[in-house]
Protein backbone atom coordinates (compact mmCIF):
# COMPACT_ATOMS: atom_id res chain seq x y z
CA UNK A 1 0.00 0.00 0.00
CA UNK A 2 1.62 3.42 -0.98
CA UNK A 3 1.00 6.88 1.19
CA UNK A 4 0.17 9.85 -0.31
CA UNK A 5 1.83 13.37 0.70
CA UNK A 6 -1.16 13.81 3.75
CA UNK A 7 -0.34 10.42 4.94
CA UNK A 8 3.24 11.31 5.59
CA UNK A 9 2.73 14.72 6.75
CA UNK A 10 0.02 13.27 9.60
CA UNK A 11 3.25 10.76 10.44
CA UNK A 12 6.05 13.47 10.52
CA UNK A 13 4.08 15.86 12.78
CA UNK A 14 2.47 12.90 14.89
CA UNK A 15 6.02 11.67 15.28
CA UNK A 16 7.70 15.10 15.86
CA UNK A 17 5.27 16.25 18.65
CA UNK A 18 5.80 12.78 20.56
CA UNK A 19 9.40 13.59 20.96
CA UNK A 20 8.09 17.19 21.55
CA UNK A 21 6.70 15.73 24.68
CA UNK A 22 8.82 13.16 25.93
CA UNK A 23 11.67 15.56 25.42
CA UNK A 24 9.30 18.41 27.86
CA UNK A 25 8.36 15.27 30.44
CA UNK A 26 12.18 14.57 30.63
CA UNK A 27 13.38 17.98 31.22
CA UNK A 28 10.66 18.33 33.77
CA UNK A 29 11.67 15.18 35.85
CA UNK A 30 15.50 16.03 35.41
CA UNK A 31 15.40 19.91 36.72
CA UNK A 32 15.45 20.83 40.53
CA UNK A 33 12.00 22.37 41.88
CA UNK A 34 13.14 25.37 44.17
CA UNK A 35 10.57 25.51 47.20
CA UNK A 36 8.58 28.43 48.08
CA UNK A 37 10.73 31.54 49.03
CA UNK A 38 8.29 34.45 50.43
CA UNK A 39 10.49 37.75 50.34
CA UNK A 40 9.24 41.13 51.80
CA UNK A 41 9.98 44.47 50.14
CA UNK A 42 8.44 47.13 52.90
CA UNK A 43 7.72 50.44 50.34
CA UNK A 44 8.40 53.03 53.26
CA UNK A 45 8.05 56.24 50.55
CA UNK A 46 4.51 55.30 50.68
CA UNK A 47 3.37 54.86 53.95
CA UNK A 48 0.94 57.06 55.39
CA UNK A 49 -1.97 58.15 57.93
CA UNK A 50 -4.72 56.36 57.69
CA UNK A 51 -7.95 56.91 60.31
CA UNK A 52 -6.89 54.20 62.50
CA UNK A 53 -3.69 55.25 62.40
CA UNK A 54 -0.03 54.53 60.59
CA UNK A 55 -0.30 52.09 57.59
CA UNK A 56 2.88 50.31 56.15
CA UNK A 57 2.28 49.14 52.25
CA UNK A 58 4.87 46.26 51.10
CA UNK A 59 4.80 43.41 48.18
CA UNK A 60 5.34 39.76 49.47
CA UNK A 61 6.93 37.76 46.43
CA UNK A 62 7.35 34.05 46.36
CA UNK A 63 10.40 33.27 44.37
CA UNK A 64 10.61 29.91 44.19
CA UNK A 65 8.82 27.56 41.98
CA UNK A 66 6.22 25.94 44.07
CA UNK A 67 3.13 27.98 45.75
CA UNK A 68 2.77 28.71 49.41
CA UNK A 69 -0.46 28.02 51.43
CA UNK A 70 -1.18 30.19 54.84
CA UNK A 71 2.06 32.58 54.22
CA UNK A 72 1.56 34.45 58.20
CA UNK A 73 4.42 37.69 58.33
CA UNK A 74 4.49 39.55 61.31
CA UNK A 75 6.06 43.19 61.73
CA UNK A 76 7.35 44.61 64.75
CA UNK A 77 8.07 48.53 65.73
CA UNK A 78 8.56 51.09 67.93
CA UNK A 79 5.52 53.22 68.98
CA UNK A 80 5.28 55.72 71.60
CA UNK A 81 8.04 53.81 73.57
CA UNK A 82 6.22 50.49 73.43
CA UNK A 83 6.77 47.33 70.72
CA UNK A 84 3.63 47.17 68.61
CA UNK A 85 3.13 43.90 66.36
CA UNK A 86 0.86 43.95 62.87
CA UNK A 87 0.28 40.07 61.48
CA UNK A 88 -0.77 39.30 58.51
CA UNK A 89 -1.50 36.14 56.47
CA UNK A 90 -1.60 35.04 52.74
CA UNK A 91 -4.00 32.51 51.78
CA UNK A 92 -2.26 31.09 48.94
CA UNK A 93 0.97 32.77 46.83
CA UNK A 94 1.52 31.15 43.36
CA UNK A 95 5.38 30.58 42.51
CA UNK A 96 6.50 33.77 40.87
CA UNK A 97 3.83 36.19 42.06
CA UNK A 98 3.52 38.91 44.48
CA UNK A 99 0.85 40.59 46.43
CA UNK A 100 0.42 43.93 47.88
CA UNK A 101 -0.09 44.10 51.87
CA UNK A 102 -0.57 46.83 54.28
CA UNK A 103 0.41 46.65 57.93
CA UNK A 104 -1.30 48.86 60.52
CA UNK A 105 0.57 50.81 63.27
CA UNK A 106 -1.31 53.06 66.29
CA UNK A 107 1.33 55.68 65.30
CA UNK A 108 4.08 56.45 62.75
CA UNK A 109 6.90 53.97 64.13
CA UNK A 110 10.08 55.41 65.89
CA UNK A 111 12.12 53.21 64.78
CA UNK A 112 12.40 50.46 61.88
CA UNK A 113 9.72 48.32 60.89
CA UNK A 114 11.05 45.16 61.02
CA UNK A 115 9.34 41.74 58.99
CA UNK A 116 9.35 38.16 59.78
CA UNK A 117 8.00 35.70 58.36
CA UNK A 118 6.32 33.30 61.06
CA UNK A 119 5.99 30.48 58.29
CA UNK A 120 3.82 28.73 55.70
CA UNK A 121 2.70 25.93 54.45
CA UNK A 122 3.44 23.98 51.12
CA UNK A 123 0.43 22.65 49.17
Amino acid sequence: MKRNAVEWAVIVVSVLSIAVLVGVLVIEGVSESRPPNPTIVMRPEEAREGALGWIVPVTVTNDGDQAAEAVVIEATATVDGETETSEQEVNFLPAGTDVELAFAFSAAPETDVTFRLVGYRVP
